[in-house]
């Protein structure tokens, strides 16, 4: 194959996935990706560099190569999302060329070459690493394994050095890449295992780190020694390497069958490079094994060197002629997801945008329910983005402590509604009054700064509230009555026939209501004299109810309190 044929097949190859992918272009940024672009665009090269250089976890120089990113891409395209994607396929596409000379440099014939390139080329089952930016640094760490392990069967000893520790400082999944190095050593080297040594020590290093910082932590990222743990992860990701369940274990037959050192060396590839992955249960996520794939294309780009050319392009005919329909089908259901879930976080960022130009001055937020592919992390990284400020005050509601937000002379209240696919900006000041009556429904525009202890998260219709829950109103000098709005459901009364509520001004008894069949239920009582001013109200509920599968303690679902003329 002629080079100018061989380059004119990489770039229909490029196109062709271009083409498929080109809904990626149309994405937004997930909440990881808020997370890294809100404090990485506070760092500038000799960050990056000193990363490089220093051999340790810390927080600021974990994965140095994948921030640069994102510290070059914030600074030149700011949010405009299609230039993330198109470095991201950029990168990706190198990483075919460089699976390709590889193969290649291998011993493998052309045919072999193509099917195994094409295999990693359109991989749905690591779909998130062609259309989101946070995998930038699984993207990168493969590059960077290919360039080492390319570099390593041409004995240049220094530059595959070079590679594997970029490699490492792109994602710590290179642990076991010497692994790898050392079976291809015995199998198909020279068995020269000097040159092997400073890769194991570099290895050895940062492995020995990541297991103690590890060790007494109960997180996602925790190593977890189980066998529960490893079939769990087995199990995923087994499935995700032919889109089949556990399909992807037939793999481990091929060294047996083949007795082929190649093949037996992507099997090892596959196998030893996700190892980290397989022990964080709490991690799964299909763009992890983009770097474990390249090793499931050697050991197939392999199998099919074995047959005699016509087998061979028949049998790849076939293949393809499977696979790539295949793929397309679960591509179309990842599309549509994908999409939908961008949808929602450029609608909720782009409003923040707003805000940030009409409220520059704020600097504490409280927040209320977000996009589910947008998670809290991101909704403080693209406040501290838009703002440029690392020192903002931002609470979720659902967090312990979010009630310090509502203490700040100003703050602005954020309202997600997840039906309406709306963001609600409410700012407030200390010196605005309360509201007067408390109304819960379907918008979420609720002055929840008002409200005290006892209150469960919102239910759209309704907040249940604890066995004793506080509130503060304001009281208006035409109040006449004060109304609580209850909806009692059947479980409830089913389990406990019965449930009372008082009601309590400023500690001073008001009312008491009694529930014994379920339903919606307006209740008044009349206000004794009093002054127009601040109110705190108390609900105190018995007997406590405790629904089957939820821990909380309960009292009722209340839709609304407050203060009425008549």
């Amino acid at each position: 194959m002629r080079k100018v044929t061989g380059a004119a097949l990489f770039a229909a190859m490029a196109l062709l996935f271009l083409i498929a992918n080109r809904g990626a272009y149309q994405g937004y940024f997930s909440g990881d990706d808020f997370g890294n672009l809100s404090w990485t665009r506070h760092l500038g090269l000799v960050h990056v560099v000193r990363g490089l250089a220093v051999p340790s976890y810390a927080h600021q120089n974990l994965r140095p190569v994948g921030y640069a990113y994102f510290i070059l891409l914030s600074r030149t395209a700011g949010l405009g999302f299609p230039w993330y994607v198109a470095l991201l396929h950029a990168i990706h596409l190198l990483n075919v060329w460089v699976l390709w000379l590889l193969l290649r440099r291998l011993g493998l014939g052309r045919l072999a070459g193509v099917v195994g390139s094409l295999f990693f080329a359109f991989h749905m089952g690591v779909f998130d690493a062609y259309w989101r930016p946070m995998y930038i640094f699984d993207v990168l760490c493969a590059l960077f394994c290919l360039l080492s392990l390319r570099c390593y069967v041409s004995r240049r000893w220094v530059l595959s050095l070079v590679c594997f520790w970029l490699a490492f400082r792109s994602k710590e999944l290179t642990v076991m890449l010497p692994a790898v190095l050392t079976f291809y050593e015995y199998w198909l080297g020279e068995k020269r295992w000097k040159p092997l040594v400073p890769f194991w020590v570099v290895s050895l290093v940062f492995g020995t780190q990541g297991l103690l910082l590890s060790a007494g932590t109960d997180t996602e990222y925790t190593f977890r020694f189980s066998l529960d743990a490893i079939i769990e992860t087995v199990s995923f990701y087994s499935s995700q390497l032919f889109l089949l369940p556990y399909a992807g274990l037939a793999m481990l037959a091929l060294p047996l069958v083949t007795r082929d050192r190649r093949v037996s060396l992507g099997v090892v590839f596959l196998c030893l490079m996700p190892v980290p992955v397989l022990l964080m249960p709490g991690r799964l996520y299909g763009a992890y094994l983009y770097v474990p794939l390249a090793g499931a294309a050697i050991a197939l780009a392999a199998l099919v060197a074995r047959l005699k050319p016509a087998y061979g392009a028949a049998v790849a005919a076939v293949l393809f002629a499977i696979w790539i329909p295949w793929n397309y089908s679960h591509l179309r259901t990842l599309r549509r997801a994908n999409l939908a879930a961008a949808a929602e976080n450029r609608t909720y960022v782009s409003t923040l945008a707003e805000m940030a130009r009409g409220l520059p001055e704020m600097r504490t937020f409280v927040y209320d329910g977000f996009p589910a592919d947008l998670h809290p992390w991101g909704v403080q990284g693209a406040l501290q983005y838009l703002y440029d400020r690392l020192d903002l005050g931002v609470y979720w509601t659902e967090q312990e402590g979010y009630e310090k937000g509502f203490r700040a002379e100003r703050f602005v209240m954020l309202w997600w509604d997840p039906v309406f696919r709306t963001l609600a900006v409410v700012p407030r000041t200390s010196t605005m009054p309360d509201n007067t009556y408390f109304k819960i429904n379907r918008n979420r525009c609720q002055p929840i700064w008002q409200l005290g202890e006892g209150w469960h998260p919102w239910e759209y219709a309704f907040r249940w509230i604890a066995p004793y829950a506080s509130a503060r109103l304001r009281r208006p000098a035409e109040a006449r009555q004060f109304e609580l709005v209850a909806q009692i459901g059947p479980d409830l009364i089913r389990d406990l026939k019965r449930t009372a509520v008082q009601v309590f001004l400023n500690g001073q008894l008001l009312g008491r209501e009694e529930f014994t069949a379920d339903g919606f239920y307006p209740v008044r009582w009349n206000l004794p004299a009093g002054a127009p001013g601040p109110v705190k109200v108390e609900f105190r509920v018995e007997p406590e109810y405790r629904p089957t599968r939820d821990s909380r303690r309960m009292g009722i679902a209340i839709q609304g309190f407050g203060f009425t003329e008549n």
